[in-house]
């Protein structure tokens, strides 16, 4: 039984998971990105051999810093939070360059992308112009947008270095404007506008954004009914206000901690609470989401493969 905590897309897929982190909703070009991360879902995946190989070599080389044939809880953590670095650093570096040649220098050497240049090519006005859901979709995501924009924007000049830029599209790691990340989260999900996500509001979202799991699993509404009464509607009246949508989105454990224990609990053959070289060759396919980026590229993924550890 899997029982979903993130659900709001960014860069990285849901996580099924104890790890509560939930990413902020896309803006604009973001939709592009995650329409290559969707087709990715469905790609050959590599020869479990070949990955046996790779993940052995991860280990040797990366995983088992001071070589005593295991890989701890601390020495994964490291590992994942240099992973969990790379991933965001490679999304802004690939959009910031997407927007390169429509920037300005602000001075010698700092180029800055304007808000009304990213509008336009980001939101283009037919777009906006559509009757209809859809329409009314764009226009709700513009401001979404634009509110994100202005709180990335530091100077407030109306325009992002790559600093900001980074805010922008990943609010979630800077303290100063994260708290956007609830916000929206909850717009998203609070559909008759009180404030708070409703268990049903709560349900409706997760019917929308799980899988196949839902109708195939008897006791998944069940499920997820414990997860929220027990652990995220913590005084209990039915509803999660914005402290407790803050701690559902943004809680405040170490993720990558969390996500090393839970790749332990998985592959611990032998209940040691470490990893050896062997168990992690021994699940390929659920181990094959933490090999690097080179490792995807090498196979022919040229857009990298979804990692479900975030």
């Amino acid at each position: 039984m899997q029982v979903y905590l993130a659900v709001l897309p960014l860069t990285a897929t849901a996580v099924l998971a104890d790890d509560a982190s939930t990413p902020a909703p896309p803006t604009g070009n973001q939709q592009q990105l995650q329409q290559q991360q969707q087709q990715q879902q469905f790609y050959q995946p590599p020869d479990p051999e070949l990955v046996k190989t790779h993940l052995q070599k991860l280990f040797d080389e990366q995983l088992d810093t001071d070589k005593d044939q295991y890989a701890t809880a601390a020495e994964l953590k490291a590992y994942l939070k240099k992973f969990h670095s790379r991933l965001i650093d490679d999304s802004i570096d690939k959009q910031w360059l997407y927007f390169d040649k429509d920037m300005e220098e602000k001075q010698p050497g700092v180029k800055v992308l304007k808000w009304d240049t990213y509008r336009k090519l980001s939101f283009p006005d037919k777009d906006l112009e559509e009757k209809g859901e859809d329409g009314a979709t764009g226009r709700q995501m513009l401001e979404r947008t634009e509110r994100r924009w202005k709180l990335a924007d530091a100077d407030g000049d109306g325009a992002l270095d790559k600093s900001e830029f980074k805010s922008f599209l990943h609010p979630e790691e800077d303290g100063r404007v994260r708290h956007v990340v609830v916000l929206e989260a909850t717009e998203m999900m609070d559909s008759d506008k009180s404030g708070e996500v409703s268990f049903e509001e709560y349900m409706q979202h997760l019917r929308k954004v799980s899988g196949p799991e839902k109708d195939k699993d008897k006791d998944w509404s069940q499920a997820q009914q414990s997860h929220f009464s027990t652990y995220l509607d913590k005084d209990k009246d039915g509803a999660l206000n914005a402290d407790e949508m803050r701690d559902w989105v943004l809680p405040s454990h170490d993720r990558e901690e969390g996500e090393a224990w839970r790749l332990i609990s998985v592959g611990d053959i032998n209940q040691d609470t470490k990893l050896t070289r062997e168990e992690l060759a021994a699940a390929p396919d659920y181990f094959m989401g933490i090999l690097p980026h080179e490792f995807w590229q090498q196979q022919g993924y040229a857009g990298g493969v979804k990692h479900d550890e975030f």
